[in-house]
């Protein structure tokens, strides 16, 4: 009974682990040449292509790598995701957070008082 559960264990999990989808904006060569359908030279033209203009938008930009086309790209979507990249995210928060105090900075009221004490009368 204890080597029919583990067989079972060991099937499933096999299974799961094809099944699972790779990010297209962080996938190294050894990963993309993982899937089913992309071997080395299409992994390299997916690095190069990523490199030259950057994270992948959606999984149909993939039409734009040479040696991929329509038909190619239908039978990976299952096994790919996209999801922009950490770096480019947290670099765009930055971005945004130091504009925005910038912005800030620039907007201080000042406060309605003479920039002088009004001199004193007798």
């Amino acid at each position: 009974m204890k080597i029919f559960l583990l067989a079972l264990f060991l099937v499933l999990n096999l299974n799961l682990s094809a099944l699972a989808a790779i990010n297209l904006n962080t996938a190294s060569q050894s990963e993309l040449e993982e899937i089913k359908g992309i071997g080395p030279a299409k992994a390299k033209s997916i690095l190069d292509y990523r490199k030259q203009h950057g994270d992948f938008k959606t999984i149909n930009e993939l039409e734009n790598v040479k040696g991929i086309g329509e038909a190619t790209v239908e039978k990976l979507r299952k096994q790919l995701f996209v999801i922009k990249h950490r770096k480019a995210a947290n670099a765009t928060k930055n971005n945004q957070a130091s504009e925005s105090a910038k912005t800030a900075n620039h907007n201080v009221l000042k406060p309605n008082r003479p920039a002088k004490e009004p001199a004193a009368t007798q």
